[in-house]
């Protein structure tokens, strides 16, 4: 079995974070993940820490810790780059699977500036779009399921009331949505709490959407369980 977490932060792009790119690749290779995605945030106070740079300077930067992740790891730990989006006019979370480097660069500029809707118009077939920690109390509530692919079915940040029995039950009733887990981890005690468990490894972080629209995985679980 093989354990992928879907959802990791790192100091150097997501300030709330508290481990840099190389102590959570040695957390994850202590816990025996075989994989991780860097969901690092992508939002006004991105817009706000990088201000003065150019958008290339600011891509390099959001792909920094994602470059640097994969050269430590090499071939003990797989590092694939995601982000976590919050459109500047919606307060939801947004994690974005299928993401290159070549993509970031060639259209990432005017990301900020769209909505879900004009954003899953554009990108639906290039991108899976899921919902981060849909019903997170005090920040987050349901997107219209028209304009996503999926939702984050547990969500395992000790920090917040993650609601997670809402979204299971959205997906539940929703079977073409793709349910994912993550640990969101920022923190030392997040690490290695959540993701997603495979009967087969992934050669690539390429196949990572194809993976999540098999449905051959399995959500990490806690209570109460999603199935």
């Amino acid at each position: 079995m093989y354990r992928y977490d879907l959802h990791v932060h790192t100091s150097e792009v997501s300030p709330c974070g508290h481990l840099d790119v190389r102590e959570m690749v040695n957390r994850y290779e202590e816990k025996g993940y075989r994989g991780i995605w860097l969901t690092n945030h992508f939002h006004r106070e991105f817009q706000e820490m990088t201000k003065g740079m150019t958008w290339r300077e600011r891509a390099d930067f959001f792909l920094k810790p994602y470059r640097e992740g994969k050269m430590l790891a090499g071939t003990r730990l797989m590092v694939g780059l995601a982000m976590e989006i919050r459109f500047l006019e919606d307060p939801n979370d947004y994690l974005l699977y299928g993401l290159t480097e070549e993509l970031l660069y060639r259209e990432g500029e005017r990301w900020l500036s769209m909505n879900l809707e004009s954003f899953y118009e554009t990108y639906h077939d290039r991108l899976l779009i899921i919902q981060a920690h849909p019903n997170r109390e005090g920040s987050s509530t349901p997107a219209e399921l028209s304009f996503l692919h999926g939702m984050e079915a547990v969500n395992t940040s000790p920090r917040h009331d993650n609601g997670n029995g809402k979204p299971q039950r959205i997906l539940a009733t929703h079977p073409w949505l793709i349910p994912t887990g993550g640990s969101d981890s920022h923190r030392e005690e997040d690490v290695g709490k959540g993701g997603i468990v495979t009967e087969t490894e992934m050669d690539g972080e390429e196949e990572l959407p194809a993976l999540l629209r098999s449905r051959k995985y399995r959500v990490l679980e806690e209570e109460p369980a999603y199935r």
